[in-house]
């Protein structure tokens, strides 16, 4: 792989070789244009001046065998039908009909006419110009030429000089690019021994640069780096000792967390079971409390699975295993199951078919959770949609302040009880954290005393 100062060398050369190139072809030919307009000019103020004489003269021949002496150019007047009068080079009998030839042509519809061609007479490349002339009421073509090697010598001469000044401004160009190049790669060198220093953790650079202010703003950049690549590296340590002890709080949390709740599971169904064995109370008692202790203890020791596993999607340990569903069909079926279980409670659903590449146990439980703390902090009806690939739950319940907005999805948070309840606080920090894992987002709008919104675009 080719240095930045190579590859830029490399292609200024290629785009000077270029332009020398579009720059010979195009002012060749701009060039040769206006070299040959100069000379249509010159021939069209010579036909104009000699339109006085002419019409004073007695003898055509006489006047164009005068005027080729004095002027070095052929001459030939022409009679409106297109015959040669007279020619000051050539016997004008001997000359065909000229009526059709493009400068007599272009003379008879405009005042001038102009042609290049090669003659046959002189064997000679000639630029012509013709002009029509009235001389006692009686209409006539004069005709005068110039060599066309004339005009591409003043031509040659004229592109010439100023491809030398080009020439002489890209050697210039050159010069000072090689110059500019070599400051390039002085600075380059610079930034390059700064890396090899960092990397043996040298951190005293010395960066100063005058040549431009991006160079500059690279070395100020670089110090900086430096220094707090100096002070990382004094406190990497504290950092692992701090790492350390974060691991073993965070084990202690979850040690703290299982015992609260492995005991009360235990007496509870210890309870639950001393219930069932009473043969002294009412059946019917027995069993409504049987059912409200056991549903309470599977609900605990779910719990503690679903922080084993929040922890486990926050700290990245956990991969989704993605594959198509439809989100429609799996809302249905959780709307199903609440339904079954609050037949008091109504869910008002509208949705539509929405496939999705996700995580389908994991998005089960994202709906199911977003469900059930609509359900748990309203007690009126709850609306849930998918539209536009967009999934929304929306409560009229007790809302959420607006400084708890931000908190509710961290773990463990409760914000006061009269407000908004979490539990433990893992419900939508556990959301959350599987949104995240599939690139998604949890949004959350809300007004206290009027209710939320929960949504996620997919």
């Amino acid at each position: 792989m080719r240095r930045l100062s190579e590859k830029i060398g490399r292609e200024l050369i290629a785009i000077f070789a270029i332009a020398i190139s579009l720059f010979a072809i195009t002012s060749f030919f701009l060039c040769k244009d206006i070299e040959l307009d100069r000379n249509k000019e010159l021939l069209k103020t010579t036909l104009n001046a000699i339109r006085t004489p002419l019409k004073n003269s007695e003898n055509f021949q006489k006047f164009c065998e005068s005027f080729s002496e004095n002027t070095r150019m052929r001459m030939t007047i022409i009679d409106i039908d297109g015959t040669v009068l007279a020619d000051s080079e050539v016997n004008a009998i001997e000359m065909d009909n000229h009526a059709m030839r493009k400068e007599i042509f272009e003379a008879s519809i405009n005042e001038y006419g102009y042609a290049i061609r090669k003659s046959a007479t002189i064997n000679s490349d000639l630029l012509y110009a013709a002009t029509k002339i009235v001389i006692e009421d009686k209409e006539y073509f004069v005709r005068i030429n110039s060599e066309l090697s004339d005009i591409m010598n003043s031509f040659y001469l004229i592109w010439a000089s100023v491809l030398i000044i080009f020439l002489i401004m890209l050697i210039i160009l050159v010069f000072k690019f090689n110059k500019f190049n070599q400051k390039i790669r002085n600075e380059i060198v610079k930034i390059y021994s700064a890396f090899s220093s960092l990397e043996k953790k040298e951190y005293n650079l010395d960066l100063g640069s005058s040549f431009a202010k991006e160079f500059y703003e690279i070395g100020l950049y670089l110090k900086k780096f430096a220094k707090k690549l100096q002070k990382r590296d004094k406190q990497k340590r504290k950092y692992a000792a701090k790492l350390k002890l974060l691991g073993l709080q965070k084990n202690a949390i979850i040690s703290a967390i299982s015992h609260e709740f492995k005991n009360p599971i235990a007496a509870v169904i210890g309870y639950a079971q001393t219930l069932n064995e009473n043969d002294d109370l009412d059946p019917v008692i027995k069993k409504n409390f049987c059912e409200k202790i056991m549903k309470n203890s599977h609900k605990i020791s779910d719990t503690i699975d679903r922080l084993a596993l929040s922890i486990k999607l926050e700290t990245n340990e956990i991969a989704p295993r993605k594959s198509d569903f439809d989100l429609d069909i799996l809302t249905k079926e959780i709307i199903a199951n609440f339904a079954a279980a609050n037949q008091k409670r109504e869910i008002i659903y509208s949705g539509e078919s929405a496939i999705i590449n996700a995580d389908r146990d994991m998005f089960y439980s994202v709906v199911n959770n977003l469900i059930e703390n609509a359900i748990k902090y309203s007690e009126s009806s709850i609306k849930v949609s998918i539209k536009n690939r967009e999934f929304k739950v929306i409560d009229r319940g007790i809302g959420i302040a607006p400084e708890d907005i931000d908190k509710i999805t961290q773990k463990f948070y409760r914000a006061d009880a009269k407000s908004w309840n979490n539990s433990l606080g893992l419900g939508l920090s556990f959301v959350s954290d599987i949104l995240r894992l599939h690139d998604l987002k949890l949004e959350i709008k809300s007004e206290l005393h009027k209710g939320s919104e929960f949504s996620f675009a997919f």
